[in-house]
């Protein structure tokens, strides 16, 4: 399951944090963002999109971004529909309002809050530093975003993905540190070998020119997040065989590499 599908929390589930016993509760940044996306969404005149305007069959009235949160979660819209609503939400948001960068990473948040605690078993520094990498990883992609391309790309998708990305760069590495750490603490066991983690074999096939930086994000996608294969194939608008062969072929560069050692280190 991709981080973007999981449903709507309710409020206060953002944070990753329980209050400290001592030394006073301290909101971690998705809590902060949650926080200011309800300042954002209440009151007389919330912050919203005519949905109808977007996209046929959406209500025809302004709809606050909490409430289109929820019904782009909803299994009745379209990918279409939920792509041209993110597209109109990043525009707004690639102009430079703060409200709207705001308000599209609020949007967000259900994906984030996913992908931070499928990251926070690996991660052993403060829950807040992760959330802050994966904040950062959302907005630096956001940044880099064509708005000529928008319209052509799964948004939701790109964006949480690269989120989760920069995040498991922070947890990964950070247990790789302790793992050493404990090692020389210990000064009797070899160090844990973190480069057998999927991830890590992902990456380095990347590095050694097995696989295409898309071929391991369609193998990390479906086999690690379980994303199906049908869902990518829409999102990159082809067809579901295609996707499948396109799989098998990069499955199997992969493992003629890792038999051949090529991907030892």
């Amino acid at each position: 399951m991709h981080p973007y599908d999981d449903p709507f929390p309710q409020d206060g589930q953002y944070g990753t944090r329980e209050p400290a016993p001592a030394g006073g509760y301290r909101p971690g940044p998705l809590e902060a963002v949650a926080g200011a996306f309800r300042l954002l969404v209440t009151g007389p005149q919330p912050l919203a999109l005519h949905a109808v305007r977007l996209s046929p069959g959406l209500p025809d009235r302004l709809v606050p971004l909490d409430e289109l949160t929820v019904l782009l979660l909803h299994p009745s819209v379209s990918t279409a529909a939920r792509n041209t609503i993110w597209a109109e939400l990043v525009r707004r948001a690639l102009s430079g309002s703060p409200a709207w960068t705001v308000g599209l990473t609020g949007v967000a948040l259900p994906g984030l809050t996913r992908a931070t605690a499928s990251l926070a078993a690996a991660y052993r520094g403060d829950p807040h530093d992760l959330e802050t990498e994966v904040l950062a990883g959302f907005l630096a992609a956001l940044r880099a975003l064509d708005p000529d391309e928008l319209d052509r790309i799964p948004l939701a998708s790109r964006l949480t993905w690269a989120a989760y990305r920069a995040g498991r760069a922070l947890a990964y590495s950070d247990a790789a540190w302790a793992a050493r750490r404990r090692d020389l603490d210990e000064s009797c066991r070899a160090p844990a070998r973190p480069s057998g983690h999927p991830d890590f074999v992902l990456a380095a096939a990347v590095r050694a020119g097995v696989l295409s930086t898309g071929q391991a994000e369609l193998i990390g996608r479906n086999r690690l997040e379980g994303v199906p294969l049908a869902q990518i194939a829409v999102e990159l608008g082809i067809s579901h065989s295609a996707l499948c062969n396109r799989r098998k072929r990069a499955e199997k560069a992969i493992t003629e590499a890792i038999r051949g050692g090529f991907l030892a280190h």
